[in-house]
């Protein structure tokens, strides 16, 4: 009877996976069977983030067969756009494009309205946007050495740079070489980094950490000069320019990464559907064009790979926090 019982018991699980399995097939043959498909972007309109992802919802949408529509939803460091995606339908219809502010938000404001990890999940880690410490020309530091001396120094016209905002990218880039160096500077927030590009450019600021998508035309141009980038490798833009890690700090490595994100919910069948659509979109010379410009690099890689970036990065940005007494404005 017991024996019965148990079979019983293993044929209903074997029904229901295969109601499942097929069900999960089926959804993954109907999806994307509505249009648009919508990358919330969360910084404004005619950034290099915007370009980048209005280059690849071009090319998702030819894959797809369906309209991609990037909507912008700026503000509070990404926040509002991670918000809106992390409480939006599980259906694959609204996708989450950002860079690394992701984990820092997590990191910097105790009180986020969504949970970074539970409540999104990477679908594709698409590239990465190195960063740069630039100056002014007239500043006395050349090397990233000169430039730790001047952190280590009682100085207040000197140890001072520039960001695009408190828990930028470059905030923390800086903010991590300065708990390895052991040195401290005065930092300056702007809202973005255009503003503080154009205050070092006028002299206001001796220098800045920024990415390079907006620093590499003034540094081209003689308008700024680069000290150090902040990638684990070189840039073959800045042949030139050595790497912070090669500069005494080995394995520092903070560029500022690029990915999507849906809802945790997300049916893995739409899941892979939308990773396979942005490997092909990545494969077209348009996007790398695109990222290129933007002085990016493409790094495909799987939403899993992008998912343990994110939870390293958590907490190396919570440590940080700590260690330079960060506080969210």
């Amino acid at each position: 009877m017991k024996t019965k019982r148990v079979a019983k018991s293993g044929l209903r699980l074997a029904l229901m996976a295969g109601a499942l399995a097929a069900a999960t097939g089926t959804l993954a043959q109907e999806f994307p069977s509505k249009a648009p498909i919508r990358l919330i972007v969360g910084f404004a309109p005619g950034g290099g983030t915007d370009a980048i992802a209005r280059a690849l919802n071009t090319r998702m949408g030819e894959v797809l067969k369906q309209s991609v529509v990037v909507e912008n939803r700026s503000g509070a460091g990404g926040t509002l756009a991670a918000d809106h995606v992390a409480k939006s339908p599980p259906d694959g219809y609204t996708v989450l494009f950002t860079l690394n502010n992701h984990s820092i938000n997590q990191a910097l404001y105790p009180k986020l309205s969504y949970d970074t990890e539970r409540d999104l999940r990477g679908v594709t880690l698409v590239g990465s946007l190195p960063q740069a410490i630039a100056a002014h020309p007239s500043a006395s530091a050349n090397t990233l050495q000169q430039f730790l001396q001047l952190g280590a120094k009682d100085d207040p016209k000197q140890r001072v740079y520039a960001s695009g905002g408190v828990g930028s990218p470059g905030h923390f880039a800086a903010a991590y070489l300065e708990s390895l160096a052991g040195v401290g500077f005065t930092h300056i927030p702007y809202r973005g980094a255009g503003p503080a590009i154009s205050d070092v450019i006028g002299g206001q600021v001796p220098y800045i950490l920024s990415t390079l998508t907006g620093l590499l035309p003034h540094i081209k141009a003689g308008k700024l000069k680069a000290i150090a980038l902040t990638s684990a490798e070189p840039s073959t833009l800045l042949p030139n320019v050595p790497t912070i890690a090669e500069s005494g700090f080995p394995g520092y490595d903070m560029d500022s990464w690029m990915g999507t994100f849906v809802p945790r919910a997300t049916p893995p069948a739409v899941m892979r559907v939308l990773h396979e659509a942005t490997l092909e979109a990545m494969k077209q010379p348009a996007v790398r064009e695109r990222v290129e410009a933007q002085a990016g690099r493409l790094t495909p890689g799987s939403g899993e790979a992008l998912d343990a970036i994110v939870g390293a990065d958590i907490k190396r940005y919570t440590q940080i926090v700590r260690d330079r007494g960060i506080k969210a404005e």
